[in-house]
């Protein structure tokens, strides 16, 4: 992929989490400087659906990310060190020296309320070695999901329900956070309208946490990664 696909299709990713609608090669070209016309970016945009990364809904409509769309995206967040060093710089200092302040503390009703605050996610912190697992947000994960029949809201239902058996099994598999998991690739969710980013982190003295920020997958992947790295 080009340099410059790439920065299409991270676009129309963004603003397709965004708006929550089908993203057109006009918007792309209003809002973004990639030096071709609008015909050249929806040829663009013919070439990134054949490739798997986007879907037209609709004929003649806009595009809309796939599960590999979405994976595309994220990794790019999480491999821009460089971007990410400019965010966290302009982050407020003291709200990382807190979260940070938490884990050590292992303070986890109090971090998992300051990660919910935060994100507005479903979010859990489990200290899988003692047993002890926190999860708050289902309400604000419900509100946020495009909800498309019952069979989907009774799938987030269950994963809500079931996550904390899931959670034990999954910090064995994978290392140190934040990762990004779209979908039924997720290791504590089962419904393929969710995405998961998390890890394991280290509070000090071998005590390893697991910390997982659970939403749609048209998410703030930008702010989550940021504040999760914060960690």
């Amino acid at each position: 992929m080009t340099d410059r696909t790439a920065e299409i299709l991270e676009a129309a990713v963004q603003e397709f989490i965004s708006a929550g609608e089908p993203v057109s090669s006009g918007l792309l070209y209003e809002k973004y400087e990639f030096g071709i016309k609008p015909a050249m970016i929806r040829l663009e945009l013919d070439a990134l659906e054949d490739a798997g990364y986007l879907v037209q809904p609709h004929h003649s409509a806009g595009r809309v990310p796939t599960n590999a769309g979405y994976e595309f995206f994220a990794a790019r967040l999480l491999g821009n060190a460089a971007r990410d060093a400019r965010e966290r710089a302009r982050e407020n200092a003291a709200r990382a020296a807190t979260l940070h302040d938490l884990l050590e503390e292992r303070a986890w009703p109090d971090l998992l309320a300051r990660l919910q605050g935060e994100l507005g996610l479903l979010s859990v912190v489990a200290d899988c070695a003692r047993e002890e697992i926190y999860k708050s947000g289902l309400e604000a994960l419900v509100t946020r999901l495009d909800w498309q029949d019952r069979e989907g809201i009774r799938s987030v239902i269950r994963d809500f329900e079931d996550v904390d058996g899931r959670v034990s099994a999954a910090a064995q598999k994978i290392g140190a956070g934040p990762h990004v998991f779209i979908g039924r690739k997720s290791p504590v969710t089962r419904s393929d309208e969710l995405s998961v980013v998390g890890g394991n982190y280290d509070a000090g003295d071998g005590v390893i946490v697991s910390v997982f920020a659970i939403g749609p997958k048209r998410m703030d992947y930008k702010k989550v990664i940021r504040i999760l790295r914060e960690l």
